[in-house]
């Protein structure tokens, strides 16, 4: 019983820490895209300038929403072991009788 609490534990705590790593990366790695057409895109100063966004911008790439996902779920995990344990905890004791 003991070692299924741990595993589970660790399990969520090791899905929150892979979301964000991969979040984190897909963050600072540059973006793969090759233009060969003679219409470049806008750079990322002229799209979020301006001041609109207050000086940062969130782009939801792939990596990140799948870190996001990885995070999400780790968390339900440690939610659903937490419950379990607190649940377990708080069982009356059998009266005879």
């Amino acid at each position: 019983m003991r070692r299924d609490l741990t595993s589970a534990l660790l399990l969520g705590l090791a899905l929150v820490g892979a979301g964000v790593l991969v979040s984190r990366q897909a963050g600072t790695a540059p973006p793969a895209v090759a233009h060969s057409g003679s219409y470049a895109p806008l750079t990322a100063t002229d799209a979020y300038g301006g001041g609109r966004t207050g000086g940062w911008a969130v782009t939801w790439t792939t990596g990140s929403l799948v870190g996001a996902a990885l995070a999400v779920l780790g968390l339900l995990v440690l939610a659903a072991v937490g419950g379990w344990v607190l649940g377990r905890r708080s069982r009356l004791p059998a009266t005879p009788a």
